[in-house]
């Protein structure tokens, strides 16, 4: 993805959830541009994901972005601090951000938060994380504590959904993104609990894309296996089939 002359690189390490095929790895998208390399959310599996899917150093990182503290997006964490050797930004809710420090107090690694700096971010907030670095979020609707994020790397524009149910007000921070990554872990038969689940039914997957209107749409968070999707009734957005180790630029 370009912005003038700079290019932004999306890997996408992790597309599942905790209810997955083990096979699609557990969620994190690492963004690179701006001179910094950016994490999405860090499940099970991250650092593995990470030496195999990218060119990029853990000690490289600059930003880890969590959207809540669910094991399929935090728990890569632990493993990530071990082989830290400088300290890495960690954002997230103050929730979020509380969770993960009882996750470590509980692991008996509670040493290793000094290899993380925390940054507060609240819902609605935007934060400049440098130059052409951009983030802002929407508070999701999931059974915990939760954002979705906007994250602008270079102008160029990555709305990441996180788990939430149908959120109209994310589409609308998400509208004409560059690319929309979106969780769709609730199955057809399943859809009526969407809202109680706190999660995206596939159902909403047409009008979401029509709403939001993105260049690109990546959906991610599958419940069991990779569904089958279409947009045979949206013009001008690609589908894009994300799995572990993809890379979009």
């Amino acid at each position: 993805m370009y912005s003038g002359i700079c290019l932004v690189e999306v890997v996408f390490l992790g597309v599942g959830g905790w209810l997955s095929n083990p096979l699609y790895g557990q969620s994190s998208v690492l963004v690179l541009g701006s001179g910094k390399n950016i994490l999405l959310d860090a499940g099970e599996g991250t650092l593995e994901k990470l030496t195999k899917c990218s060119r990029i150093d853990v000690n490289d990182l600059d930003y880890i972005i969590l959207t809540h503290s669910h094991g399929d997006h935090v728990l890569g964490l632990p493993t990530i601090a071990q082989h830290l050797r400088r300290p890495v930004k960690v954002v997230g809710l103050r929730e979020t951000l509380g969770d993960l420090r009882k996750i470590f107090e509980a692991l008996h690694i509670e040493n290793k938060l000094q290899q993380l700096t925390f940054l507060e971010i609240l819902p609605g907030g935007s934060e400049e994380l440098g130059e052409g670095l951009k983030l802002k979020c929407v508070k999701a609707k999931h059974v915990i504590p939760a954002i979705s994020v906007l994250l602008e790397v270079d102008g160029v524009k990555i709305a990441y959904s996180g788990d939430t149910s149908y959120n109209p007000e994310f589409l609308s921070v998400a509208e004409n993104a560059d690319l929309l990554i979106h969780e769709f872990s609730v199955p057809r038969e399943m859809q009526e609990l969407a809202e109680v689940l706190g999660h995206t039914a596939l159902t909403d997957f047409e009008r979401i894309v029509k709403l939001s209107k993105p260049k690109r749409v990546a959906p991610v968070h599958y419940y069991l296996e990779a569904p089958k999707l279409s947009l045979s009734s949206v013009e001008n957005v690609e589908l894009v089939i994300a799995t572990p180790c993809s890379k979009l630029s």
